[in-house]
């Protein structure tokens, strides 16, 4: 049962690894494409759009970096690959703690994210943008008393 519950989580982690390697290559796809639209002076395209949404697909393969890595630190503990990969500010002892890492970076995701699409909205927005903002308020005092008592 043992070895069924660790290929289960080992599963678990390669698939997250193997999303965020999805997210690195859009990211990097944006970004070679703003380049090209840049050096070719077609400003008019707006690459600098595609530079933020490539900015936000890097945060967003990172947060699936930082839990595969929580999870298989929290779950798999005597992982060889884990014991030589040591991050000073990944330290984890609980669920919760990997929750607090997650939830900082979820909430630089959103700021990244509300803010290209305010960038891409240029002069068209509309009262819904306010959504995300909130959005991030919220989370971000939840975030400040969760972790007062934690």
């Amino acid at each position: 049962m043992q070895k069924i519950v660790r290929f289960a989580i080992l599963t678990i982690v390669f698939l997250i690894l193997l999303n965020s390697l999805v997210f690195i290559g859009i990211a990097i796809y944006k970004s070679i494409h703003a380049y090209i639209l840049i050096a070719q002076g077609r400003m008019e395209e707006k690459p600098g759009i595609l530079i933020a949404e490539a900015l936000d697909s890097f945060l967003v393969s990172l947060f699936f970096i930082i839990f595969s890595i929580g999870i298989a630190k929290l779950f798999l503990p005597n992982i060889n690959f884990l014991k030589g990969y040591d991050l000073p500010w990944l330290k984890l002892d609980s669920f919760s703690s990997l929750k607090l890492v997650l939830w900082e970076m979820l909430l630089t995701t959103l700021f990244v994210f509300f803010a290209a699409s305010v960038i891409i909205s240029g002069e068209n927005l509309e009262w819904t943008t306010l959504i995300t903002p909130a959005s991030i308020l919220m989370l971000a005092l939840a975030y400040k008393f969760l972790k007062q008592g934690h």
